[in-house]
């Protein structure tokens, strides 16, 4: 197992185990699915049978994306992955979280794999969407969102307006394009959990920015230099492991 390094671990798992003082209201924010949310999706015949089928759903925008959803549940997993990368960056985790008992999307921002528009625009938008398939068609009581990167920003961005119940954001930025993470960190109510390796500037030096300003986050710094899911290739237990057990902690 690779080495991992927690600062004030003791204080962390302790935490870890209680709710975070954050929105107690389970229903998110209401918003109505489009037509086209409301479809059956397509069941795939993939080689993975932890792939329970294929997702797409429509942005406010009019963009399509496209996803895949791993395993059946009452709590969902929304995993936004990084700038440069698609969904296939989370398949594993996915796979992981639906033995775990979990309902995983991944996705494609607009621009990557077959989803439609231009690539690193209004990753909120898209993200929004995905919150929305994993309430109306997924039927999830809670949805925690996993970012990496960009994802991790646009997921503290939206993260109160929808009442998701937690988010983690693995080596996210303080803004990026029009979203502004650190001014909705200011007063965000949900809880968080950053994860950053020790030498990956400036990103550790933005997540220690989210770290001061938002009052519900928790910090994991990583040994190393990795971004984003790129961490899981020397922390791949560790970081599993950890996430996990913060999703499970914020949805009991």
């Amino acid at each position: 197992m690779f080495p991992i390094r927690l600062k004030s671990f003791a204080i962390f798992v302790a935490l870890l185990a209680l709710p975070f003082q954050a929105c107690t209201d389970d229903n998110p924010k209401t918003f109505s699915p489009t037509a086209e949310n409301s479809q059956e999706p397509e069941q795939v015949s993939q080689g993975s049978t932890s792939v329970t089928k294929q997702a797409r759903f429509i942005t406010e925008d009019g963009e399509e994306i496209s996803g895949l959803v791993y395993g059946q549940g009452d709590i969902g997993i929304v995993l936004a992955h990084m700038r440069g990368r698609g969904q296939s960056s989370w398949s594993n985790f996915g796979k992981t979280a639906s033995e775990s008992g979990y309902v995983a999307l991944t996705f494609d921002f607009r621009g990557y794999g077959d989803s439609t528009g231009t690539k690193d625009r209004r990753m909120d938008r898209d993200l929004e969407a995905a919150v929305r398939y994993m309430f109306f068609v997924e039927n999830v009581r809670k949805v925690v969102i996993i970012g990496a990167s960009m994802g991790g920003t646009a997921a503290i961005t939206i993260a109160d307006e929808y009442n998701v119940a937690a988010v983690a954001a693995l080596s996210p930025s303080t803004e990026y394009g029009r979203i502004d993470a650190l001014e909705a960190a200011s007063t965000m109510k949900t809880p968080l959990l950053l994860v950053v390796a020790e030498n990956d500037p400036p990103f550790n030096g933005y997540a220690s920015s989210l770290l001061a300003t938002a009052s519900t986050t928790r910090y994991l710094e990583l040994t190393g230099s990795q971004h984003g899911t790129n961490l899981f290739a020397e922390h791949d237990i560790d970081l599993t492991e950890q996430l996990l057990a913060f999703v499970y902690a914020q949805t009991r």
